[in-house]
């Protein structure tokens, strides 16, 4: 697989000035991280379920950032980086809540596909920092209603996509 020139994953992750340094941290930090946990039946990094796919945003990651910023997402720091199934790393980690002790949020991940494209990944889950245990358990985890609500929102705010 070819890499990138700071070392963050293969060759369709370019350019590498567009991941946000948490992206950045998560990408080197995490994957060490899970090997020490996996063993004592934690993790730190997980492969991404199909049925989790939204659709692929015909933009540049860079361009799709405000667009998750006017419908109320923020960076996410606290999230275990996620593989896609053809070995990308994430390129981005985003949640939105209602406010910040919420029960529940929208987490959505996002996969560099190619230069010009960002395919979107959502669940809606309990929130981390209202209930830490239930949502590294994954208690209550909903792909269906996280995928829909995004689809919605994506709809709403006028950013087209596709499902492939």
């Amino acid at each position: 697989m070819a890499t990138n020139n700071d070392g963050d994953g293969d060759s369709r992750d370019h350019p590498p000035h567009a991941l946000d340094w948490t992206t950045r941290v998560r990408r080197r930090v995490l994957p060490t991280l899970h090997r020490i946990k996996e063993p004592l039946g934690g993790f730190a990094q997980c492969t991404m379920h199909p049925s989790e796919y939204v659709g692929t945003v015909q933009r540049e990651l860079g361009e799709f950032r405000p667009d998750l910023e006017a419908m109320k997402f923020a960076p996410e720091p606290i999230a275990s980086l996620k593989v896609h199934e053809d070995g990308r790393q994430s390129a981005g980690s985003w949640v939105r809540r209602q406010s910040p002790l919420a029960t529940w949020q929208l987490h959505v991940t996002l996969f560099q596909d190619g230069r010009d494209a960002v395919e979107v990944f959502a669940h809606r889950e309990h929130s981390w920092l209202r209930h830490p245990y239930k949502h590294y358990t994954s208690e209550g985890w909903d792909t269906t209603g996280g995928v829909e609500r995004m689809r919605s929102l994506l709809s709403d705010h006028g950013v087209a996509f596709r499902i492939d």
